[in-house]
């Protein structure tokens, strides 16, 4: 309370200062410019009678011509000397009257808000009342804001049961959490809302590896083969398997996981930190140069194949038999129609990615690695023909270059 009177009394004291400061410039500089104006005046009529006395020395005024013109300058210097002290009188007459008032209206506003905010305590509680309401969150600790977190999202799959967003966003909360089963559940669910896809295998496998106590076990590594079959570069899965390998102090296999990761396109993992984890963990091999050939193997094996994202269309979807079988084939452009890869899945499936190489074909003289380009079918078949006929339903894309992949979305009826 002393230092809030203190600063009050400070801040008043400036305002009088800057009230009165230029009152006593103005009056002081006031005098000068009077002075200063005498004297040049003077100096002036000095001047001019002594240019009389030349010309009339010259004979170009007379005696008498010389004491009118005098006279003239005589009465030019005192009117200019009468101008400059009625200019001073004005100048005195305003005196301080202003420099009072604005004084007294300094002093009330300084008492007022003395008395007003100077009840320090409530206003210092009124302001963090204000502050609580401006930030709910201010005072929380990261566990509470954490569970409220999770509450939200809870609340939103609650009324949204088919939002697969707020499910896969409750999935990672329950991890940060360290609600393991839940996290789980909520992943699952996911997939039975969207299918199965590597940026969801991933934080399912993450979750059940805390769950198993920072463990491996057979049914995570079959998650994980899983995910990277769908995606080898997927950072969730890359992610778990370099850490469990770096506190295993297996550092070149952890190395080897985060240096695909980060030639991964994906942009939802901090690639700086993966980067600083790399440097550490060379540095405690004591080396900067590992191989990596499944890296190697990938870049190789990728240009060898062909990516294949499937969906099928609501309307086709409506007649397919759910226990059909979908049949993903590439074929050669020219030569034949033998597909020279092919894979089996179920209606239930979709939508999925299939990622289609040499070891799906049908004989090892076709394989897929001998052709440039080839064409993609995806049938749901509804009898034992491997071929479209009619009632059956398609999808295709022509001509795609191995290496690459390509969506199809199954949505004719074979007639």
């Amino acid at each position: 309370m002393t230092t809030f009177w203190i600063g009050i009394a400070g801040l008043t004291a400036l305002a009088l200062l800057l009230v009165w400061l230029p009152f006593f410039r103005s009056k002081a500089k006031g005098a000068q410019q009077t002075e200063l104006r005498k004297q040049t005046n003077v100096k002036l009529f000095n001047e001019r009678i002594a240019e009389f006395e030349v010309e009339m020395q010259e004979g170009r005024l007379t005696q008498q011509e010389f004491d009118v013109l005098k006279q003239e300058q005589e009465l030019n210097l005192l009117q200019d000397v009468n101008d400059s002290n009625d200019s001073a009188i004005v100048n005195d007459r305003r005196g301080p009257l202003w420099p009072v008032i604005l004084s007294v209206a300094v002093v009330t506003i300084s008492g007022y808000t003395y008395l007003d905010l100077g009840r320090f305590d409530e206003w210092q509680n009124a302001r963090s009342e204000a502050e609580t309401q401006a930030n709910p969150h201010q005072g929380m600790t990261p566990e509470q804001m954490q569970q409220m977190r999770i509450s939200q999202l809870e609340g939103t799959v609650m009324n949204e049961p088919n939002n697969s967003q707020a499910w896969f966003s409750l999935g990672h909360a329950y991890i940060s959490g360290s609600q393991y089963k839940k996290a789980i559940a909520a992943f699952d669910t996911t997939i039975d809302l969207v299918g199965e896809h590597a940026e969801l295998l991933g934080p399912k496998a993450t979750a059940m590896y805390y769950l198993a106590g920072e463990k491996m076990t057979p049914e995570i590594d079959a998650i994980i083969e899983q995910a990277l079959e769908s995606d080898f570069k997927d950072p969730s899965t890359r992610l778990l398997l370099g850490m469990d390998a770096f506190f295993s102090a297996n550092y070149e296999e952890a190395i080897r996981h985060w240096e695909i990761l980060l030639t991964s396109p994906r942009d939802d993992f901090d690639r700086q930190a993966i980067q600083s984890a790399i440097m550490q963990a060379k540095s405690f091999l004591g080396t900067d140069s590992i191989d990596n050939p499944e890296l190697n193997k990938d870049v190789e094996a990728r240009a060898n194949s062909v990516r294949v994202s499937i969906s099928v269309s609501d309307e086709m979807l409506a007649k397919a038999d759910a226990n059909a079988n979908v049949l993903v084939m590439a074929r050669p452009l020219s030569g034949g129609m033998m597909p020279v890869a092919i894979k089996r899945l179920k209606v239930s499936d979709l939508p999925t990615l299939v990622v289609l190489r040499d070891s799906d074909a049908m004989t090892p003289e076709m394989v897929l690695s001998n052709q440039d380009q080839v064409a993609i079918e995806v049938v749901i078949n509804h009898d034992s023909n491997p071929a479209p006929t009619p009632g059956d339903l398609l999808g295709k894309h022509d001509a795609v270059k191995l290496g690459s992949e390509v969506q199809v979305v199954i949505d004719t009826l074979v007639q």
